[in-house]
């Protein structure tokens, strides 16, 4: 009987103990990122997960947005995005853009964007606060030494598109720092 009561506490203790571990980001198959070029081609291997459209997100994933008044696990309008991509990757400097596709006088509709780079634990390394874009686009560009990643260590962008009407497009991507 007290064999049976020491491996039940011990099973218990081991629960308790998965359920309290930091959620951790699955960067998915291979090396968990896609590869592009400084003239922003793909080169090797892509994970189409990355800069795309998300569904859903996870409670980790929308806490990461807690000032944004929009909901956003909800459907978004089809597409609203030409482009969204990070160039080069890996690489030392990187440009993230995004761009809505041109409506059917030539115009592109202008978007409020928002994002947040963390580590592989959802912890925060830098925010881009709410910013409009230009005629439909927008860019910005990382010095990964100046905000202090570590060389091999491969990085998530969560990112947030909307206007007056909401929610236009979420999604994220992933990025490798390599010196």
């Amino acid at each position: 009987m007290n064999k049976l009561f020491i491996l039940l506490a011990l099973l218990g203790l081991t629960a308790c103990h998965k359920s309290a571990e930091k959620p951790r980001i699955d960067f998915g198959p291979g090396t968990g990122f896609s590869y592009r070029d400084g003239s922003n081609f793909p080169v090797g291997q892509q994970d189409p997960s990355d800069w795309t459209s998300d569904a859903t997100w996870n409670t980790e994933e929308t806490n990461l947005f807690p000032d944004l008044k929009l909901t956003l696990n909800t459907p978004q309008p089809a597409g609203f995005i030409r482009d969204t991509y990070l160039y080069p990757n890996p690489a030392p400097t990187a440009t993230w853009g995004l761009a809505s596709t041109a409506t059917t006088n030539g115009t592109r509709p202008d978007f409020m964007v928002t994002a947040v780079l963390v580590g592989a634990d959802y912890q925060v390394i830098q925010r881009i606060a709410p910013t409009s874009s230009a005629k439909g686009e927008f860019k910005v560009a990382f010095d990964y030494a100046k905000l202090g990643l570590q060389p091999g260590t491969l990085y998530r962008l969560y990112y947030v598109l909307y206007d007056a009407g909401g929610l236009l497009y979420k999604g994220h991507g992933d990025l490798s720092y390599q010196q």
